[in-house]
């Protein structure tokens, strides 16, 4: 048996596109402390999304409920942080 598969969830940091723009205040209250918001050309980006993939998940179905098109999810590299 593979003792690995029952560790820890691990925190990793995620992006989310969203269509559209969503207001900071109102986000604050579905987003971890910490991400970044910015606009462009219609979208909403939300950065540095700390969380495990089980937040990630409830996240995204947070934003569905709300009527929010998410149109990109991605890990965050850390060789991002160094540009």
């Amino acid at each position: 048996m593979n003792n690995n598969a029952f560790s820890q969830p691990h925190s990793e940091r995620y992006r989310i596109i969203i269509k559209g723009a969503m207001d900071e205040e109102f986000l604050r209250d579905y987003c971890a402390p910490g991400f970044t918001l910015t606009y462009s050309t219609g979208r909403t980006t939300l950065s540095n999304i700390r969380t495990d993939q089980a937040g990630m998940v409830g996240l995204i179905r947070r934003l569905h409920n709300l009527g929010v098109t998410v149109l990109i999810v991605e890990l965050q590299s850390d060789m991002e942080d160094t540009q």
